[in-house]
């Protein structure tokens, strides 16, 4: 599996006060158990609530690299300041809403190497109607657009070398703030990146809800990665 390798565990975090301290207790507790040398690269994003207070108290606990910013930046921005400011040669990026099971990397038994990324794929998907609904259409602009056959454009779970993502072109990545996975993997589709697909655990949030998809902000979200789809594809 992973014995023996350097990984970078990155969360983009805003607002998860009540998830955080379960997360990394969960996380650090598979990774110790399969002797994985790790950081956890919290790239926080501007919290308004307890966030960056636990973060501090969870430095005594954990080997913390500490992305915090004192505004939030946006879900993308806070993904790519985590992933290019780690230490390790591998990263792993995983939502902090604990959807994502650390379960998932039991069965891995080799790692991405250059130009190609793994990308989990979630079934079942824990997520409410209005996400799937949303994530369905999505994925078929993107398979029309990119010719892409990916079960799961969208999933928060991208292992790879940080040298390599940071290969890619950063100003697309920005594109797709709310969206970003979709523009990674468009991304990966248009420069012929391999992506290997994983089957990965999800199941229902810990605590809280996205506020990206409350029905009020779901049109101005779509568009606004309909517009950032169009652009990785045609500029």
């Amino acid at each position: 599996m992973l014995n023996d390798v350097k990984i970078s565990i990155v969360f983009p975090i805003y607002n998860e006060e009540k998830n955080l301290d379960f997360l990394l207790k969960e996380w650090d507790d598979l990774l110790k158990k399969n002797e994985i040398i790790y950081e956890f690269v919290l790239a926080e994003d501007g919290s308004t609530d307890q966030t960056k207070n636990i973060i501090k108290n969870l430095k005594k606990k954990y080997n913390i690299n500490d992305q915090s910013v004192l505004e939030r930046t946006g879900y993308g921005p806070a993904v790519i300041r985590g992933i290019s400011n780690s230490n390790y040669e591998y990263f792993l990026c995983c939502d902090s809403d604990g959807q994502i099971s650390p379960t998932s990397l039991d069965s891995l038994v080799k790692l991405p190497g250059e130009n190609e990324f793994l990308i989990g794929y979630r079934q079942p998907r824990e997520d409410p109607f209005l996400r799937k609904i949303y994530s369905f259409f999505f994925k078929i602009l993107h398979k029309v657009l990119f010719y892409s056959s990916i079960k799961d454009p969208s999933c928060p779970f991208v292992l790879g070398k940080v040298e390599e993502f940071k290969k890619l072109p950063q100003f697309k990545l920005l594109l797709m703030k709310e969206g970003f996975w979709w523009g990674f993997t468009a991304i990966c589709k248009k420069y012929k990146i391999q992506l290997i697909e994983k089957k990965i655990f999800h199941r229902k949030r810990f605590f809280g809800k996205s506020d990206i998809y409350k029905i009020h902000k779901v049109p101005l979200v779509a568009i606004r990665n309909i517009i950032g789809l169009f652009k990785i594809k045609f500029f």
